[in-house]
């Protein structure tokens, strides 16, 4: 279904924003898991061996949020530049073509055969 009125949006300034997003939960998320982490005394297995060399997690949370940062940028703005795509083709007429409804002659019970 088409939208009403496209209008193509600022690629810069969505990127910038999903960039904010993605490194602001970053931020909450990995300090969390660290947290957890130094609770418990160990990795889980699966990340034994990354986080373990990392000083149990607390490097990783320092710097997982610029690499979410640099994710969030990346996708935001290859979104932006997919929405801009579509609206752009949007904005073009296009042709209508409706059929008008087929108009049946009533039929009555004395012409049935």
């Amino acid at each position: 279904m088409p939208m009403t009125r496209p209008q193509p949006i600022n690629v810069l300034l969505a990127a910038s924003v999903s960039a904010a997003l993605h490194a602001g939960t970053a931020v909450l998320f990995f300090p969390v898991l660290s947290f957890c982490m130094l609770c418990w005394g160990a990795a889980p297995v699966q990340f034994k061996g990354t986080i373990a060399a990392a000083s149990d997690g607390m490097v990783f949370a320092v710097i997982a949020p610029l690499f979410f940062a640099g994710f969030g940028f990346l996708v935001g703005g290859l979104v932006a530049l997919g929405h801009n795509t579509f609206a752009k083709e949007q904005l073009q007429r296009t042709l209508a073509i409706s059929r008008e409804p087929i108009r049946a002659s009533g039929a009555s019970l004395g012409n049935v055969a």
